[in-house]
């Protein structure tokens, strides 16, 4: 293992993105915690998945700078596509609270629907 932080960027990555699902797993199976508390986990995923991308982008410059020897670009892009796939899904979490937070202003929702 040349490029230790190639690993730990996709490792980070891959938290961001489990962490999307526990917390969607935990409001969808546990029923004291309601979808609009899980959304307190969305800021953890934002935070781990640009931490994943600074690790990712520092697995590669390591890269440059040992002239390739140091390796770990392709675990470095792959952690690059995850962290992505990770802000995304955090992104639509966002613009679907965004949707509840309207619904429930104009229609006088007062629990979500599902």
């Amino acid at each position: 293992m040349r490029n230790p932080v190639a690993f730990l960027a996709l490792l980070v990555a891959l938290l961001a993105l489990g962490a999307v699902a526990g917390t969607g797993y935990v409001a969808q199976t546990r029923f004291e915690v309601s979808w609009l508390e899980a959304a307190y986990g969305i800021p953890v995923v934002v935070v781990l998945a640009l931490l994943a991308l600074v690790l990712a982008n520092r697995a590669r410059m390591r890269h440059q700078r040992t002239l390739g020897r140091s390796g770990g670009t392709a675990i470095a892009g792959l952690a690059r596509v995850v962290a992505g796939l990770a802000l995304l899904c955090a992104a639509a979490a966002v613009v679907a609270l965004i949707v509840f937070f309207v619904l429930v202003q104009t229609d006088g929702l007062t629990e979500a629907p599902w």
